[in-house]
């Protein structure tokens, strides 16, 4: 909007000063050249309507551009199914990334735990993704951390490689805690914190009441 006034207060100026050009040329005139005022006049009319329409497009570009921000939400989906949850030792959960709108960093991307424990004590854990201490690059046949990440979508980008949290990667969250416990209503949360000024931490999927003995 603050475009369009913009574009209308220049385009008064405009016709205020072609209008008193007008006058003075209309006295010095005969009668007889009274039509060809009617130029000037239709071509100020178009500069008005043409001013009005570019600032309506630039409006709705802008406003476009600020529904595609970086800072929207990103939209992603998930697919949880047990992968022999009941043993204390290989049970886990097996969460699949479906679909993904963007691909988003790896390093940002969390996974949130909260369980009670053996003593009767509520327990919150985090986990980054891009974790190399048996998370990152990990499944439950190599390592016994409580959540693993495959990354099915590392690719090469001159002579590094840059991995990214997208559509076919896999999570494992284990259905037991470290000391061997199983969860009891548990809640797992999937987490997006980018290392951008100004942007705040997003939830992309939270998955509640989960048991060790219950299919989710």
């Amino acid at each position: 909007m603050a475009v369009a006034l913009a574009g209308l207060f220049v385009t008064a100026l405009s016709f205020t000063s072609r209008r008193d050009e007008d006058e003075e040329e209309v006295q010095k005139q005969s009668m007889a050249d009274d039509e060809g005022a009617v130029s000037p006049v239709i071509a100020t009319i178009l500069m008005v309507a043409i001013t009005v329409v570019l600032s309506g497009v630039i409006y709705v570009w802008a406003s476009s551009l600020a529904d595609t921000d970086v800072k929207g939400t990103p939209r992603v989906t998930f697919k949880i199914e047990e992968y022999d949850a009941t043993d204390p030792e290989t049970g886990h959960w097996r969460i699949t990334i479906g679909q993904s709108e963007t691909d988003l960093a790896t390093q940002a991307v969390q996974v949130r735990i909260i369980y009670t424990n053996a003593s009767g004590s509520t327990v919150t854990k985090t986990f980054s993704l891009s974790d190399s201490n048996g998370v990152y690059g990990y499944n439950p046949e190599n390592s016994d951390a409580f959540v693993m990440f495959v990354d099915s979508t590392l690719r090469k980008e001159g002579t590094n490689y840059k991995s990214t949290f997208s559509a076919g990667d896999t999570i494992f969250v284990r259905t037991h805690d470290p000391e061997g416990t199983p969860l009891e209503k548990a809640t797992v949360s999937i987490t997006y914190a980018p290392a951008i000024a100004g942007q705040s931490t997003t939830v992309l999927k939270t998955y509640e009441d989960l048991s060790y003995n219950k299919a989710p």
